[in-house]
């Protein structure tokens, strides 16, 4: 009996021992795996290559943009024009016909079609200001997208040349807070989209 209780003893111990090894050597090696993951990570995180431009600086500064900008204030200006002079001219419609109402210049089947007739003009010139609205807004979204559009082909030119992985915009009040200035590239995709996109290009 004493003899048994002996050898359950020893082989529990051998266990223990066992178990002990394995638990530690396990651990070890999943360190070592982790450790080396995390240094891949880190070395990939050092290899990237990141820049950024300010959005508004380059509107600003590039001259084709100001150009646009111009024209879109010039076709204002000449649809508000043409508005105003057709207003104007439904005012004087309407003071006529109430002249002639008032002083019984007309019969009444001729006021009532006076009257019909400025409903219609004045339904029609809600729909022409609404109209030129959307004209208006429709050529300002288009010209804006084919303007991002040359910005982003430049950027994309840049960053091969260079080598970046990434290139953020960023405008006044939006994410990026602080850039520190070797990696700020403002100047260069303006001056380039100045060289390559000026004045004279003609956007399709």
């Amino acid at each position: 009996m004493k003899t048994a209780n002996i050898v359950t003893s020893a082989v529990l111990a051998a266990a223990i021992i066992v178990l002990y090894i394995l638990h530690f050597t396990g651990n070890n090696r999943g360190q070592s795996v982790s450790g080396s993951e995390a240094t891949e990570e880190r070395a990939d995180t050092v290899n990237v290559q990141i820049a950024y431009f300010n959005m508004d600086s380059v509107m600003a500064r590039w001259d084709l943009y100001y150009k646009y900008q111009q024209e879109l204030g010039q076709r204002q200006s000449e649809l508000e024009s043409d508005f105003a002079g057709k207003t104007q001219s439904f005012y004087k419609s309407v003071e006529d016909a109430q002249y002639k109402i008032q002083r019984g210049l007309v019969t009444r089947s001729e006021a009532e079609q006076l009257q019909q007739q400025l409903a219609t003009e004045e339904q029609n010139l809600m729909s022409l200001q609404n109209t030129y609205t959307q004209q208006l807004q429709e050529e300002g979204l288009v010209k804006n997208r084919q303007m991002l559009d040359m910005i982003e082909r430049h950027v994309a030119e840049i960053s091969k040349k260079r080598g970046y992985d990434y290139v953020y915009s960023y405008s006044f009040g939006g994410n990026l807070i602080y850039g520190a200035k070797p990696y700020d590239i403002t100047s260069d995709v303006v001056a380039g989209l100045n060289k390559k996109y000026g004045v004279n290009y003609d956007i399709e």
